[in-house]
Formats: C-alpha cells, structure tokens, sequence
C-alpha cells in the first residue's frame, strides 16, 4: 500500500503533498508544480541545508536545464512567502552551496482513514 502524501504546516501556509497545493490561510497560492516541489524538499528538510545538486536531481531528474532555472523557483517561492510571513523570506541562500528553510514545520498527517480508503 503506498504511503500517503505527506503535508506541513509553517506560519499561515500549509503544504498540501497530496494535492501538490500551496494554502495560505485556507486559500490557493499560485506558484508553478517545479517551485511546489522545490518547497517541499525544502520544508521537508527544514533547518537543513539542501544543496543546488540535489534540488536539480530532484526537480529535474531527466533532463539537462540551467542552473537559472532553479533561481527563478527560489525567487518566486520567496515572493509568495514573504507576502504571508510580513515581507520576510524564509528561504535563506547558503552561496555556491544551496537553500535552507529555517522556519519550524511541523508535519500533518491526515486521519488514515482518508488514504486507506483509496
């Protein structure tokens, strides 16, 4: 049996795994499905440094795309949470390395009667 999505919640967002949905207070955040992704490594690995490498492999594991790329991720997901989190980011760059998500999250498990069901 596969093992449900996994969702957080930090601040006013909760990260819908399932869904692949960002909410801020209840309601849709537009982001594109490759800055959802890129959150959800980097929620899930809150506190923790995430290198470039490793976000690429992960966000684009069969294809060749410029590192560029994964920047404009970043800046977008930075926007969007600053709008939530009073014009702070949360995401932090560690130069030539990578991204950490200091922000504390907490993991949302839903009821298991909700996946057993599927």
């Amino acid at each position: 049996m596969a093992e449900p999505a996994k969702s957080f919640l930090f601040g006013p967002y909760h990260l819908d795994g399932e869904q692949q949905v960002l909410l801020r207070d209840g309601k849709p955040v537009a982001l594109s499905p490759k800055a959802i992704m890129i959150l959800s490594i980097l929620v899930e690995n809150h506190g923790k440094l995430v290198e470039r490498e490793e976000l690429m492999r992960h966000v684009w594991p069969d294809a060749f795309v410029e590192d560029g790329n994964l920047t404009v991720n970043v800046f977008a997901l930075r926007k969007v949470l600053a709008e939530g989190l009073n014009g702070v980011s949360p995401i932090e760059t560690i130069p030539k390395r990578g991204y950490r998500l200091p922000l504390p999250s907490k993991q949302k498990t839903p009821p298991p009667t909700a996946w057993l069901a599927r």
